[in-house]
Formats: structure tokens, C-alpha cells, sequence
């Protein structure tokens, strides 16, 4: 495949998941808010959940503490994007060691979203652990979820990061 079409076909796929994120994102928060039931059931990650944990979201995300590509002359390394499980108790997913890292909402301490376009990136701050990154189009529900966990109801509504979420979204206001 070309560069100009791998250009295309990333552009293409970056907007798609832009699009699915901001939805799913919009529709995780008015569930959290509204304290409803999530619809989602995605387990590809292979997560065992433990008692009462429920499954938010699964979407796909770089990691700042993943592996990263193999250095290609001239270009940047970014890590790859993998798919990562949003719960009510934890973010987790499987990197490029082929095993399962996970980050517990409870350690988290401070939350630092935004969702501008591309910029799109969550980074947490929790105990014991270097700085936490995820990035992508994708990332709206983990900024959702983690805006949440961290902040309460009231950061659905008064939280900046998630402001790309309520602009246009008659049913956020």
C-alpha cells in the first residue's frame, strides 16, 4: 500500500472512531449520570471481572507505557493501538508483552482530559505508577469514565475536558 493511501486509510479510520467515541462517550455519560445500565458487553480484551464490576466501554487507544513500533527512519514512534477495557472499577488492557495491565479508579488521584481534535488524550495521575497516557480519536469514554470516577455526577456536567461532549448534545445540557 502507498504512503498516500495508508495516509487515506488512516485518516478514514481516524474518523470513524472519533465518531463512535464521541457517541459512546455522550451515551456513557448520561448513563453514569442518569445511573443506568449500560448496554455494552465487549470482553475481547480477556478481562475476568471481579464481583459488581461492570464493563463501560472497550475501545481502542495508544498507551504511553506500551511498547513502542520499531523506529522507522524520519518518522515519529508511537506506541501501537490496542484494544483497552473501561470499567467501573478499572481501565485495563493487553500490551505489546502480551500481558494485561490494569489501573484501579481507587489509586487514581487526578484526571487531565482533552478531547479537542487531535489532541485526544487522558492522562491519570495514580499512586506508585509513572504518568498514565492514553491517546487516540477513540479515547471519549475513558475521559467519560475517568471524569467520573474521579470527580462524581457533577463532573459530567462541569468538567472542561468533557466539554467536546456537550457542545451540540441537546440531551447533555
Amino acid at each position: 500500500m502507498s504512503t498516500r493511501k495508508q495516509t487515506r486509510a488512516l485518516t478514514r479510520w481516524s474518523e470513524e472512531a472519533r465518531q463512535w467515541a464521541t457517541t459512546a462517550g455522550r451515551v456513557l455519560a448520561l448513563d453514569l449520570y442518569l445511573n443506568r445500565e449500560s448496554t455494552l458487553r465487549p470482553y475481547d480484551v480477556g478481562v475476568v471481572l471481579g464481583a459488581g464490576e461492570k464493563v463501560w466501554a472497550e475501545t481502542p487507544l495508544r498507551f504511553n507505557l506500551d511498547w513502542p513500533c520499531p523506529r522507522v527512519e524520519g518518522k515519529t514512534i508511537e506506541p501501537a493501538v490496542r484494544p483497552w477495557l473501561v470499567t467501573s472499577h478499572r481501565v485495563v488492557g493487553r500490551l505489546g508483552d502480551d500481558r494485561l495491565y490494569g489501573y484501579r479508579w481507587e489509586q487514581a488521584v487526578r484526571a487531565r482530559v482533552d478531547l479537542t481534535v487531535g489532541r485526544e488524550v487522558v492522562m491519570l495521575d495514580v499512586e506508585g505508577e509513572p504518568a498514565l497516557a492514553w491517546s487516540g480519536p477513540a479515547v471519549a469514554p475513558l475521559a467519560v469514565a475517568a471524569v467520573f470516577r474521579l470527580y462524581g455526577p457533577i463532573g459530567m456536567i462541569e468538567h472542561p475536558g468533557l466539554a467536546a461532549l456537550r457542545v451540540g448534545a441537546e440531551g447533555l445540557h
